[in-house]
Order: structure tokens, then sequence, then C-alpha cells
């Protein structure tokens, strides 16, 4: 039977890349000569994060802060070059079933805080320079499980939400980003405190506070990166015009907001998280465009976050990403292979990841979208000293625009085979999330 599922797990994996290659040379041809090819950012750019604060149409209730706050953020910007947000999030989820010795069956995490981006240098010109600050507090909830534990701890699963975790008001992003333009081709860096992720890895439906929730379609924790901390990266735009670009970024793995708070010294350790990554993306306008990418990655071993009793070992792999519209409708699948263990945040314990899904933007003209995604996970067995099942799993939800300000996301995840819960083959958990910024 093991043999079996081995080798049901290895035509999973072709048929998925199989996928991927599909969506993007399908309608190849028509491609090479209608596409305008530009770059996008990241979803989890913090440029991009303050502007998709502004209402766009489509929300159920026509309440909320009104537009002229935002002309003034506007005016705001254009005489002292200052972008900001405030938000606040909730997650709530349940489980149908826990592992015999869980705590808990319920998990509740808020995360609130402040973001900026400060352009101090060429405002609406070329080689602009900002700063980008934020402060967020992270934590659980009531009598409750904290979500970034719950699919591990309580449910027994190898992925869980990481971003809803527990950390006291904290400083998560702080560097110097600066824009250089080359004739044709226009270089970015980036140094200071940074997470990886938001230079890499631009699945576009990544936001776990409006879109999905689970690890592999956000933060990816079969790729070892570390929290926030010290980190130097960059972004090269070779061709105007072109949506080619290639990003590499180095992060010390032993950031830790929760801890050590902000806190360079760890640098001096020198243990890194290195990744590059070649991408392009085929814009035909606003929001509609195809994208593939390859990213390489290695990490070294982290000192923090209990390396001698949880998995610590050093590794690296690669990810394929690819997404391809069509209308409303976004096909997406992505393979990811590593061999690091533990990695930044301790969640990496998989060698394969393989995901793929679609998403329905704009379902009933209420701005938004509805997903739906497949994935498995082959864990890894060095980890569990034994040979370990793996766990597959699938997640819907449907992101609501309630008003001008405030997001509902409902959802549910099904769990097949949760990996250290050999007690139950099947897990159903339901969430909840709610996102208000301004």
């Amino acid at each position: 039977m093991e043999k079996l599922n081995k080798i049901i797990s290895q035509k999973l994996i072709i048929a998925c890349l199989a996928i991927s290659i599909f969506l993007f040379f399908s309608n190849w041809s028509i491609a090479q000569d209608t596409i305008k090819r530009q770059n996008r950012i990241n979803p989890m750019d913090p440029e991009q994060v303050i502007d998709d604060i502004v209402p766009k149409p489509g929300f159920l209730f026509d309440i909320g802060v009104p537009q002229n706050y935002f002309d003034w953020k506007d005016e705001v910007y254009n005489k002292t070059g200052l972008k900001f947000g405030v938000s606040y999030q909730l997650l709530t989820q349940a489980a149908s079933t826990v592992a015999p010795d869980a705590i808990y069956d319920k998990a509740v995490g808020q995360w609130t805080g402040f973001m900026i981006k400060w352009t101090l240098i060429n405002r609406n010109k070329k080689n602009k320079g900002s700063l980008v600050f934020s402060m967020f507090d992270r934590r659980g909830l009531g009598n409750n499980a904290v979500p970034s534990n719950f699919g591990i701890v309580d449910i027994g699963g190898i992925t869980t939400n990481v971003e809803f975790t527990n950390w006291n008001f904290a400083i998560e992003n702080l560097y110097w980003e600066q824009w250089i333009g080359l004739g044709e081709r226009d270089v970015m860096f980036r140094i200071g405190n940074q997470v990886a992720t938001v230079i890499i890895d631009p699945f576009r439906f990544k936001d776990s506070r409006v879109s999905f929730t689970t690890g592999p379609f956000a933060f990816h924790p079969t790729m070892p990166t570390p929290t926030f901390g010290f980190g130097a990266a960059f972004k090269w735009l070779p061709a105007k015009g072109s949506g080619l670009y290639i990003s590499g970024t180095l992060n010390d793995m032993n950031g830790d907001p929760n801890l050590q708070g902000f806190d360079w010294s760890t640098v001096s350790r020198g243990e890194f998280f290195y990744a590059g990554e070649v991408g392009y993306n085929w814009v035909r306008g606003k929001d509609d465009y195809d994208h593939l990418s390859l990213l390489v990655f290695y990490a070294d071993e982290r000192s923090t976050r209990s390396p001698e009793t949880l998995p610590n070992k050093a590794g690296g792999g690669f990810s394929i990403l690819g997404e391809k519209q069509w209308g409303n409708w976004v096909g997406f699948a992505k393979y990811t292979y590593n061999t690091a263990q533990g990695g930044g945040v301790t969640g990496t314990l998989s060698n394969h990841t393989v995901t793929a899904g679609a998403v329905y933007k704009n379902l009933l003209n209420v701005n938004g979208e509805t997903g739906v995604g497949f994935y498995y996970m082959n864990p890894i067995d060095e980890i569990f000293g034994e040979e370990a099942r793996d766990q597959t799993g699938i997640e819907a939800y449907w992101r609501i625009s309630l008003t001008r300000n405030i997001w509902v996301t409902p959802g549910i995840q099904f769990v097949f085979n949760p990996t250290l819960n050999p007690e139950d083959d099947f897990v159903a958990i339901p969430h909840i999330k709610f996102r208000v910024a301004i």
C-alpha cells in the first residue's frame, strides 16, 4: 500500500507540472503578439499592500471611510512622499477532530498594526528612494490555540497557517529601498529589516489575511525562509517594456521578532537564507496577466528557535510557479523541492510539495475572489525517525468586500491523512477571516 501511495504521489507531481506547462503555453502564439510585457509587484510588497487599502467598486454595503479620506492621503503623498496604512485582521478556525493528545479544537488569532512607505528621494521620478517601516502585534485570543501552531500541534498535520502567530508589538519592516535607472534597465535594492517573501515567490493569492490560509498557498513552509530580520535584496528589470525580471535575497536565519525583538547582532553568526528568482509576467491590463517563475534557494542551519530540539538542518531546493488567466478565471500550479529541515520558522518538514487550483475573480460582481486549491506534501522521513505518510488537502474560500474598508473571507480546509496523527484519516477545518484597513 505504501508503495502504491508513493507511485500515486509521483504521478501527482508529474501531472501538476504538466498542468503548469499547459497553463503557460496554451495560446502562446497569441500572447507573443498581443500582450504588453510589464513588471508587477509581489502581492505582499508593502507599497502594494498600502495601495490595496483604497476602496474599489463592488462592495456589498456602501458604508465605511469616505473617499475624501483617501483623497487626503493622496495629498499627503504628493506633498511629503508619505504613504501609510493601519489594519486589523482576525482568523478563527475550528476542527472536526483533533489528535489524541491535543489541547485545543479551535484557534483564534489577531494581527494588527501599521505600515508606512516614505519616499524621500525623487518622488514621482526615476531613481526614487524610500524608507519602509512597519510594526505589528500578532497573538492568539482567549482560551484557544494560536493558528500558527494549530495545524501541527493539535490537528497533527505537517502544515498550518504561518502568519497568524504570537509575538508582541514589534518592528517587522525597517529598510531602505532604492531604484536606479540604467538606460533601458532598472534595478531596485533593499537593505535593512525585512522578510524574503515580499521579494520572491509572487503567487498572487498568497495574502493569508484575505485569500488562501494554509501554508503551501501562503507563507510556503516547504521553503526554509526565516521571519523578519536583517536582509539585503534586489530586483532587476533587464529591458524596458518587458515582463522579465530577476530578483534575489539574502536574509539572516535567526531573526525573531517575538523573542529577540529588533536585533541585528545575530548577523555575525553568518547563518543565512539565500534565494534567486527569474520570472516573466505577460500583462494585458490591470490585474490581468500570466506568470511563470523559477526560484532556487538554500538555507543554513539556524542557532535560534530551539535549534537543538526542533528540526534544524541546512539544505536547499527550487520552486516552479505558473499562473494563467482567462478573463475572471485564474489557474495555477506550483512544485517545490527541498532538502532543508526546520528552516527559519521551524516548520519546513517536507521534501516535495505540489499545489494546484483555480480562482474566480469578482463572483456575483462582488469585489474579491473565490478560490479552491489542492496540495500534496511528502514529509522528510529523517525528521520523524520513520517513514511518515504523505499528506494531502483541499482549501476553498470566498474573499468578499463587505464594505469600503472591510473584507470577510469564509472558507474550509479538508486534510487527508494528517502526517502526525495516524488516528485520523480526515479532518475538516472551517474558518472565517476578517480584515479592516484604512
